[in-house]
Parts: structure tokens; C-alpha cells; sequence
């Protein structure tokens, strides 16, 4: 019989008992200094190299907007990108998915091309911007980049729908529609036409089936769709974004915060339990902090679990400028990207690293601050100076970041 010491019920205690669970983490030296606009106190980190990947208007695309990078490394020296991109506007008619891929280990990569096309009608020639549909009360169509996986000798990638409406003195709002995927060889080449995993109400009513998806692809359920999504409700590879995040809800165990972007899970060998931090978009009253779920078998939560209330999700002590965290694996050692200088102007800077081998984070790190004030503009006064954004992956004996820099991506290393 396995003998239990004292050590292992305090830890477990800590976990489950939803009157103690373990939210302290943040244990950085030096501390924080807010007033330092750029490092925060904190020491820049040295890089090997920095190689721009995407930039919508060097590279002659005529695009002024990149977003939602997804990582995935295959052994030492294959890695593989998948982001948004956009004419001019976060969410706007047209928004479609873009690939790069590196063989070296992520020193070169290949130009950045399309791989889901726009969701446009026959009658939409041009993407235009976000305003100019908004002010039409016409209904867009965009896609998101949500994940890159392997599955039988193929890489997957996952596009999740978001679609906005305006109705003027009505409001405005939008609606998930499903999630689009792209089989890819691993040397890049197409390896079938886009199918679907999900659909729901909403995918014909903001007409998917009018658009390439349906006079093309013929609007195809996807062969592997069943498999597809088991692999992305396993606790490391859960996506940050899906249809019930945006048609429902996911709220904190206090019922009142509104939670979304959850990082994928890292397994804690010692009590046994899969953790996973998760962003708070509520709207009034934002706690500015990161916040924190467990499991132990890693499938009575979300996405396993579809509920608004209910969620043990509780708030940490790990500062943040409201916006989107990045958590990484690597064995021993985790790492948390994010922004932790919270501030009222939304500027996220720094983008920080904190490294933890236990419980608590100590080791703290500048990756990139200082951005450009000189921001591509938009329709929507919705890009924020800063870095944001992040994502990581392991490859060899490197690890790689990815990130938004206000219309392009930069990857450091």
C-alpha cells in the first residue's frame, strides 16, 4: 500500500477544498515597479535572434492586421505557424487564416500564405474594413486561428468562427459559428480541401453555406471530426477560443467574473493534478490578475464541461493588463508569458516571462517592450500599443515565442 505522507494531504487540501485552494503563486524579486513604464524594474533577457515572420504591408499583401499566432513543433527542427490576418480591423469581413512553416529549427521560415480563404458572398469583392460593414448593418464573417495539432500523420489547422452584427440603436454583438480545419502535409502542401468539426445554429443563418465554404467546399463535415475534437479537449491542447466561450459564457467560481483565452494545461507530478490559468474579460469591474483551475483527471472542466456557472476558476495574486496569457511546459520548468503591469492605458508592456520548477513564480524577465507609437491605424481604435498575444513551443534544445507587434509577428529566440 502506498503510504501518504503529511506533505501530500496538505497539497491536495490546498487544491480541492474550494474554501483554500492555492492561488498565490506570484513571488517575483524584485517586485513589480509600476512606475517603469517600459522593464517594470526587471531585467531585459538576452536573445540568440529575432526574425520577423509576417508584415502585411512590407510583404506587399496590403494587410495592416495579424492576430492569434499558433504554435506546433515536430521533433528538433520542424515548427509550424498559423495566424489571423486582416485587411485593416480586428474581427472584420474577410479576417481568413495564414501559414508559415521553418525546417531549421526556427531560424527560417517560409513567406507567410493563406490556407483558409475569406468568408466573403459572391456579391463581397472586397474585404473593406470593420466600420464600414458595421455602419451597413451587414453581418461579418471572420476567422480566427485557434490550433495546430497531429493526428495520424497529418497537421490540423483550426480555425474558430466569430461574426459580428450592428444594429444600430439595437447594439451590437456577435456569434460563433463552428470551427473550420485545414489538413496540411508536414511539408507544408495542402492535404485536403476545409471541412468542418463544428457547426451550430448560427452557420447557415450568417450564411457560411453561401460563401467558399458552401459553393466550393460544399459546407463537408470533416472524415476525422470526431477524433479532431477528443484531441482538442485533451487538458494541453484545449484552444483558447471556441463556440461556447463566445455564444455562452464561462464565469469564475464567484459567478460574477466573465473568464476566456485559457492556456493549454501543465501536469503538477506532485499532488497529481493538471493547472491551468485563464484571462478575465469582464467588462466592469476587471481584476487586472490572472486566474487559476484545477483538475485531476483533466476532464471534469471545460471543454469537457460546458457551463456557465460553476467553474472553480479563482482569482491568483499574478498581476495582468487584462489581456492574454501564454503558459509553456518544459518538463521541469514552466513558464508564463504575459503582461503583468497592469495599467489603465491598455499598453502591454513589458511582455514578460516568470519561471517556476515548483508552485510559486521567482525568476522574472523582459522578452520586449519599448514598441513603436507608430501603430498601423484602424476603424475601431481597438489596436493597443505593446506586445501581446504571446505563444511558445519547445524545440530541441531552444524554445521559441511568438508575438503580435501591432500588425506583424515577431519570433524570438
Amino acid at each position: 500500500m502506498t503510504r501518504l505522507t503529511t506533505t501530500h494531504f496538505f497539497f491536495q487540501y490546498l487544491i480541492f477544498s474550494s474554501s483554500a485552494v492555492f492561488t498565490q503563486f506570484w513571488n517575483v524579486t524584485p517586485p513589480i515597479n509600476s512606475n517603469d513604464t517600459l522593464y517594470a524594474g526587471w531585467p531585459q533577457i538576452k536573445v540568440s535572434a529575432e526574425i520577423e515572420i509576417y508584415n502585411g504591408v512590407a510583404h506587399n499583401h496590403n494587410r495592416t492586421y495579424a492576430h492569434h499566432p499558433q504554435l506546433y513543433a515536430r521533433g528538433n527542427r520542424h515548427v509550424y505557424l498559423i495566424h489571423s490576418s486582416a485587411a485593416v480591423d480586428e474581427d472584420s469581413m474577410g479576417q481568413n487564416i495564414w501559414f508559415s512553416q521553418s525546417h531549421d529549427g526556427g531560424f527560417t521560415w517560409t513567406p507567410s500564405v493563406p490556407i483558409l480563404p475569406p468568408a466573403l458572398l459572391k456579391n463581397q469583392t472586397q474585404e473593406g474594413n470593420f466600420s464600414y460593414f458595421c455602419n451597413e448593418g451587414i453581418q461579418q464573417r471572420a476567422l480566427q486561428a485557434d490550433a495546430l495539432i497531429e493526428h495520424e500523420g497529418l497537421l490540423y489547422a483550426i480555425a474558430q468562427t466569430t461574426d459580428f452584427w450592428c444594429a444600430g440603436d439595437a447594439g451590437s454583438g456577435n456569434h460563433a459559428a463552428g470551427r473550420i480545419v485545414r489538413p496540411l502535409h508536414f511539408n507544408g502542401s495542402l492535404a485536403g480541401d476545409p471541412c468542418w468539426i463544428v457547426k451550430n445554429n448560427w452557420t447557415d443563418y450568417v450564411r457560411y453555406n453561401k460563401t467558399v465554404y458552401g459553393t466550393k467546399y460544399g459546407m463537408r463535415h470533416c472524415e476525422k471530426a470526431r477524433e479532431l475534437s477528443d484531441l482538442l479537449a485533451k487538458p494541453e491542447y484545449v484552444p483558447p477560443w471556441s463556440d461556447f466561450e463566445y455564444n455562452q459564457a464561462v464565469y469564475a467560481a464567484d459567478n460574477n467574473h466573465s473568464m476566456q483565452e485559457v492556456t493549454h494545461a501543465v501536469w503538477l507530478e506532485h499532488p497529481g493534478v493538471w493547472q491551468r490559468f485563464w484571462r478575465d474579460v469582464s467588462p466592469m469591474n476587471n481584476s487586472m490578475a490572472v486566474w487559476v483551475e484545477y483538475s485531476r483527471t483533466g476532464r471534469d472542466w471545460y471543454s469537457h464541461i460546458e457551463r456557465e456557472y460553476g467553474n472553480q476558476i479563482f482569482e491568483t495574486n499574478i498581476p495582468d493588463a487584462k489581456t492574454k496569457q501564454f503558459l509553456l511546459d518544459l518538463r521541469d520548468l514552466k513558464l508564463l508569458f504575459s503582461n503583468p503591469r497592469a495599467n489603465t492605458e491598455l499598453v502591454r508592456q513589458p511582455l514578460t516571462i516568470v519561471s517556476s520548477r515548483g508552485w510559486t513564480y521567482e525568476k522574472v524577465g523582459v522578452l520586449r517592450t519599448n514598441a513603436s507609437t507608430r501603430i498601423a491605424p484602424d476603424t475601431r481604435d481597438y489596436k493597443n500599443r505593446g506586445f501581446s498575444y504571446p505563444a511558445a513551443v519547445g524545440v530541441g534544445k531552444w524554445w521559441w515565442r511568438i508575438v503580435r507587434i501591432r500588425r506583424m509577428f515577431g519570433l524570438v529566440l
